[in-house]
């Protein structure tokens, strides 16, 4: 008979062992797929002299970053090949708004040959012109130029969307999006298609972008909703668009702790009617000529400055800002930011973030708190 103690001793390895199994199991299956959380959160005082003809104290939320939460993951196929995901959401930290400004997309990347991905997604502005404005880097929301009239913002993002990006060849880098109308008999209703590249040599890095949309906000499914921009009575209002282009130009050059960039962009839009009235309202072209810099004062410390010249059909911007951003951890920060923007007669001074001026001019001064996890 066996004795109880060797039972025992005999159940006490069987389980060991499974447990080692499990275990190695889990390891194994972490090494070839993998899921993150994580997301920002970006919250602060505002004050801003004019708006609607009245100065405005706020609690403001994402003056730097909009406010997220997201997932991503990929799985190892092998032979160089993973499948990936990414699912972001933003909100509003001030009151728990949720905002649709974030992609979500599934899709395949070959180390060889590149990535694709299906989903809502940002525009080919955003990957490779953006990046050398400060509103698209280190300044973000409150430096975007005039109404966000070239994207570098990224105010809207496409639905329905497939994308390209290449891997890295030699420094350089293109790809491409196509955003599907998804409407019976309407294919080029609301579709919109863009294309940019990059190239990065050592200190130097430099952008093109090109974004092209057909009948914007004509039908609600398609690939963009109706574009905001300025009314007949300086107001801004939501449009139908029958033809967009925007194009942006973007270089940059980093001395040791300071980067230098410039960027110049064009944004046309053609056919507009008002989306609320049918009113039909002229066509309008904005052209964005950029100076900016990003100096890293110290390890925690950074400042950063920009002036940009918008003119549009018929009227003109000048605006400029500074931010000061002290890091106290790796994901904590505390920034302070002013603006400042002046419009030609007859024309509203709107900052971004912001509702628009009675007038000419409008300033802004803030500070904030942001957090990463």
């Amino acid at each position: 008979m066996t004795s109880p103690y060797r039972k025992k001793a005999a159940l006490a390895v069987a389980c060991a062992i499974t447990v080692a199994t499990l275990a190695a199991a889990s390891t194994a299956a972490n090494a070839q797929s993998t899921v993150t959380l994580y997301g920002e959160l970006d919250a602060g005082l505002a004050y801003a002299n004019n708006v609607g003809g009245h100065a405005q104290y706020q609690l403001a939320t994402g003056l730097i970053d909009g406010s997220f939460w997201g997932l991503q993951g990929s799985e190892d196929l092998g032979g160089g090949m993973k499948a990936l995901f990414r699912l972001e959401r933003g909100f509003s930290v001030a009151n728990g708004e949720e905002r649709n400004d974030h992609p979500y997309y599934v899709g395949l990347e070959s180390e060889s040959f590149g990535t694709v991905t299906l989903g809502h997604q940002y525009d080919s502005i955003h990957d490779y012109f953006a990046p050398f404005t400060l509103t698209g880097s280190a300044g973000g929301t409150a430096f975007a130029h005039p109404f966000d009239n070239d994207n570098a913002n990224n105010t809207y993002l496409a639905a329905n969307a497939i994308k390209y990006t290449s891997p890295t060849l030699a420094g350089f880098t293109f790809g491409g999006m196509y955003a599907f109308s998804n409407g019976a008999g309407r294919f080029a209703d609301n579709r919109a298609y863009s294309l940019g590249a990059n190239y990065a040599a050592g200190s130097f890095n430099a952008g093109v972008a090109w974004l092209h949309a057909n009948n914007r906000g004509a039908t609600g499914a398609g690939a963009y909703d109706p574009l905001a921009l300025p009314g007949s009575s300086g107001d801004i209002v939501d449009t139908f668009v029958q033809k967009q282009d925007t194009i942006g130009v973007g270089a940059n050059y980093a001395f040791g702790d300071v980067t230098l960039g410039a960027a110049w962009s064009r944004a046309i839009q053609t056919g507009i009617v008002d989306a609320d009235s049918g009113a039909g309202l002229p066509s309008i072209a904005f052209s964005n000529y950029e100076l900016n810099a990003v100096w890293q004062v110290t390890p925690t410390v950074s400042l950063t400055g920009m002036y940009v010249y918008t003119k549009a059909s018929s009227a003109h911007w000048n605006e400029g800002g500074v931010q000061a951003i002290y890091q106290l951890s790796k994901r904590t920060d505390v920034y302070a930011e002013t603006l400042y923007q002046r419009a030609t007669a007859g024309a509203p001074a709107a900052i971004n973030a912001f509702d628009p001026s009675s007038g000419r001019n409008q300033l802004v001064v803030a500070t904030g708190i942001r957090h990463r996890f």
